[in-house]
């Protein structure tokens, strides 16, 4: 759809604020509705709502504003109310600086403004905000300007950025200039120049204004001792590839001939106002404490020399200590801590050396078991107090906080033993700590991902379990006890194959013995017993488990409840068994009256035909084409009933009548196979209904009864009046309905087992449509048989119409047989047949000239137009499907060609249903005829024109 016919078409592809615009109600606006904007405004806002980037435009004297929804948040509290108001109203705070340039750009200049300061009110309160943005005016068609568009991009956070690393340089600069001894450098990676302030200079003997008018890089590094030169060289390469940390120590040699030992560190940075990239950094001249460490180490050396032995001792009991996979203390009577090792750090952090057991105060713990879980331990409560008190060992599990680590849990195990001496005097305790938080959060979260598992199983709805190779089936979620009846405890081990059908569990035990023999997916229908519903289809399958070496250590299965399924795909295959019969039954019925019409045409090819064969050929022909456009009817009939395209004609019927009218209908086929026909009828039976398709109904019930029946049996039609209803049956002694058929047999093309001979006839539709139209008059009609041979009984109920009618009315001659065709009377109209099927054309031409009429054929519609310019038909009988030009066309052309000349125009075809009609008589038709023709009808038409002059 174009914008022509959819003056919203700009609006499709404009995201939420597309939409928005779209249902809003703008006919109160000085814009007026969206289908009356200009051609520019919508093409101008249809730009902005596809821009990706926060665009409005403002439009009018007005300068009314429409916005993408890029540019929603930049609105903050604004973005609700702004649609539609003007500029000004919407940022009157910014208004007073802007509206100058506004006024420039609708006279025509354009303005772009790089990280322009604003000051806003978009979220309550005043701030400082930049923004980068262009003013482009919007011309109309004429070239008219009638707004501006604004692309804006907000840079608030970028000048924020800028300024904090311009605070961080100045306070960079003021540190370096309080140490007195560390320098700066900085070099461009752009252009290769490397800056450095004077202190830098000095430790580089640079001159000052060199250092600040920039040099190359090798001027700085080449001053750096030839031992170190490559190693720093490799370290600046490698920093500024990598971006990574630059820390190095290296010589510069001195004028005075010693070495300045330097510590460098840097790295890359990025200019967050340009985007440029530098490498720099510090260079702090460690000298001093170099000569200090060195100072040291000879001092420490000497120290070591004197103690050598003590470390040896030392070194000795820290290498135990060290090796030790858990924290150890050792600590004195009182409690004082004289050593921990290494591990101990890693659990405790940065723990105090406490003097005595009152101290331990300040270590955190809490018990994880026992009635006092989650209580804090008090200082004696610790296994190394206890056993100072007077225990030879204790032991527990605590959570505990490292020091230093707010909130940080860990679980340990404490075991603590007493030191006494060869008299057995306390001499202090040795306490091991060992962390084990892993393990409990291991044990946790097995436990918890078990209790997740079971309750996803539980709460899914196919049936769950698992098995391991040691155990058997081990776990049953909750649908298997409920599917099955069984409690969980019974389905264990092998206790689930009690329900399993008995036909199903060997096959079933064989399949998965051979999947778990091979180790490969199993699947494998059966049938497993529902609590309260018999036996139910299932589909089990199962996918092995193998631990981290391959081997199989459990499987997982599920049962899905299929049975709907099995039983759908029977339902589905009886459909398609009931279709084939009816194709065939279709096949048989058209074939049977084709075989009579055959032979009647080659008895009227015959040489030498007498009247009497005629007539008997005529009658033949007559009799199988009725009989074959009543299996067509009935079909269309069906068809039109089961697709809800039938209007019933209500009114009140006395069912007395109807079922009077049924009877006579269906009397000639009771009494032809000689059968008793018993009629019991209550009257005063009403109800609001359609007396046509209730004959229909009761006829077509009498009819399957007389089939169904064998000769000389007997027929009953009783009528019952209920309160509020009234019940019409008709039961007989016929071959009956075996149970497996009762429940289908409504359905469409679903009849009784015949003989070869199809001596019953019909397609199987009579009480699909029964059922149809007694549901459309809101009743009910059910079939009742005690099996073969028995008989069968089908009733009809009805709701009593709420208002009823004293006497019955009498048949109307629903039944009667047709009149008589019309006596030939020459000279009566001139007609013109066209149809591509000649033999039809040829046909009817020779029996509408039998009743006097003067008839020509045309093969084609270009042909009948050729034929009309000499000689005007007065009737004209078309065909619908044509093959040049169809009827319809072909209709309405005659009548153009010749408007103002009488003529009678027919449709002969094989199109019958109602919208067919309607089309015809929309074309131009006056009647709509169905082949094969009544042709008592079509010559009443044709008589109703008058003779011809």
């Amino acid at each position: 759809m174009d914008s022509s016919t959819n003056p919203h078409a700009f609006l499709d592809q404009g995201g939420a604020m597309g939409e928005r615009i779209g249902r809003r109600d703008w006919s109160g606006h000085p814009l007026g509705p969206v289908s009356g904007w200009a051609p520019s405004l919508r093409t101008g806002l249809g730009i902005v709502l596809g821009s990706a980037f926060p665009t409005f435009l403002a439009w009018g004297e007005e300068q009314i504003m429409l916005f993408n929804d890029a540019y929603v948040p930049m609105l903050g509290r604004k973005a609700e109310a702004a649609l539609g108001e003007p500029y000004a109203a919407v940022w009157p705070e910014a208004w007073p600086a802007l509206a100058p340039y506004v006024s420039r750009v609708l006279r025509g200049e354009s303005f772009f403004f790089e990280d322009y300061a604003v000051t806003l009110e978009r979220h309550g309160y005043p701030e400082q905000a930049w923004f980068t943005f262009s003013f482009s005016p919007l011309r109309d068609e004429t070239g008219l300007i009638r707004g501006l568009i604004c692309t804006v991009v907000e840079m608030t956070d970028k000048m924020a950025a800028v300024a904090r690393h311009k605070e961080a340089e100045d306070r960079l600069a003021l540190s370096l200039e309080a140490s007195g001894n560390i320098g700066t450098w900085s070099y461009d990676l752009a252009s290769g120049a490397t800056y450095v302030d004077e202190r830098f200079g000095r430790l580089f003997q640079v001159d000052a204004a060199l250092a600040r008018e920039g040099a190359e890089l090798a001027r700085f590094t080449d001053m750096i001792h030839p031992d170190d030169r490559p190693r720093v060289l490799a370290a600046i390469e490698h920093a500024i590839r990598t971006e990574t940390l630059y820390d190095i120590e290296y010589r510069i040699p001195q004028r005075s001939g010693h070495e300045a030992w330097v510590n460098a560190r840097g790295k890359v940075f990025v200019d967050p106002a340009g985007g440029g990239r530098r490498f720099a950094g510090i260079a702090v001249d460690i000298s001093e404490r170099k000569a200090q460490a060195q100072a040291l180490r000879a001092s420490e050396q000497l120290a070591t020399a004197a103690s050598l032995r003590a470390e040896h001792d030392r070194r000795r009991l820290d290498a135990l200590l060290a090796a030790a996979p858990v924290g150890i203390f050792y600590l004195d009577p009182d409690g004082r801590l004289l050593i921990g090792n290494a591990a101990n750090a890693a659990i405790w952090g940065d723990y105090p050396q406490p003097g005595s057991v009152d101290e331990y105060v300040d270590w955190k713990g809490w018990h994880t078991d026992g009635p006092r879980a989650g209580m804090p331990l008090a200082p004696r409560d610790w296994p190394v107090a206890r056993v100072l008190a007077g225990r030879d060992s204790d032991a527990g599990v605590f959570e505990i906080e490292p020091f230093g680590q707010p909130g940080i849990r860990r679980t340990v195990l404490v075991r603590a033993a007493a030191m006494r001496n060869a008299r057995g005097e306390l001499t202090g305790a040795v306490a091991a700590h060992m962390d084990i938080s892993a393990q409990v959060a291991a044990e946790k979260a097995l436990k918890d991902s078990e209790r997740r598992f079971r309750a996803i199983a539980n709460v899914i709805p196919p049936m769950v379990w698992s098995s391991n190779l040691e155990n058997g089936v081990c776990f049953f979620n909750e649908r298997w006890s409920d599917f099955t009846g069984i409690p969980a405890a019974q389905l264990q081990d092998d206790g689930w194959h009690a329900a399993v059908h008995p036909d199903d569990l060997a096959p079933l035990l064989a399949h998965w013995e051979r999947s778990r023999a091979a180790g490969i997916h199993f699947e494998f229908e059966h049938r497993l017993r529902h609590h309260a519903d018999g036996y139910r289809w299932v589909l089990s399958r199962a996918l092995p488990f193998a631990a981290e070496d391959g081997r199989i250590t459990d499987w997982m299965g599920t049962l899905t409840d299929i049975h709907g399924q099995k039983t759908g795909e029977a339902e589905l295959r009886a459909a398609a068994r009931r279709k084939d019969e009816f194709l065939a039954m279709l096949a048989h019925e058209l074939r049977n009256p084709l075989a009579p019409i055959s032979n009647a045409a080659q008895l009227l090819a015959m040489p030498g035909l007498d009247q009497r064969r005629l007539r008997y050929s005529s009658e033949i022909i007559g009799r199988q084409v009725r009989h074959m456009t009543e299996l067509v009817d009935d079909l269309l009939d069906v068809s039109r009933v089961t697709r809800g395209l039938v209007q019933l004609d209500r009114t009140l019927v006395d069912i007395g009548a109807a079922v009077a009218g049924a009877v006579e209908q269906a009397r000639p086929l009771i009494e032809a196979r000689g059968h008793v026909f018993e009629l019991q009828v209550e009257g005063g039976a009403w109800v609001d209904g359609d007396r046509t398709r209730l004959v229909q109904v009761f006829a077509n019930l009498l009819n399957n009864a007389a089939k169904y029946t064998p000769q000389g049996g007997r027929i009953r039609l009783s009528v019952q009046r209920a309160p509020g209803s009234v019940s019409v049956a008709v039961r007989d002694s016929g071959i009956g309905i075996a149970p497996d058929m009762l429940p289908h047999i409504f359905d469409l093309f679903t009849q009784a087992e015949r003989t070869p001979d199809r001596s019953q006839g019909g397609l199987g539709l009579g009480l699909a449509l029964v059922k149809s139209l007694v549901q459309l008059h809101g009743g009910s009609v059910e079939a009742r048989s005690a099996g073969l041979g028995q008989g069968s009984t089908f009733s009809v109920t009805l709701r009593l119409a709420e208002a009823g009618h004293e006497g019955a009315g009498g048949a109307d001659g629903t039944g009667a047989a047709a009149a008589a065709l019309p006596t030939p009377q020459a000279g009566r109209a001139r007609i013109l047949i066209v149809d591509d099927n000649l033999d039809a054309a040829n046909s009817l031409a020779e029996v509408l000239r039998a009743f006097g009429h003067l008839v020509t054929t045309a093969a084609s519609s270009r042909d009948a137009l050729d034929m009309t310019g000499s000689d005007w038909p007065q009737v004209f009988i078309l065909d619908i499907g044509l093959p040049d030009i169809d009827g319809y066309a072909l209709v309405r052309r005659l009548r153009a060609l010749h408007g103002t000349r009488p003529a009678l125009y027919l449709a002969l075809t094989g199109y019958g249903q109602a919208h067919d009609r309607v089309l015809s008589r929309s074309a131009g038709f006056d009647h709509h005829f169905v082949k094969p023709v009544d042709l008592r009808a079509l010559v009443s038409v044709i008589d109703g024109i008058g003779a011809a002059p």
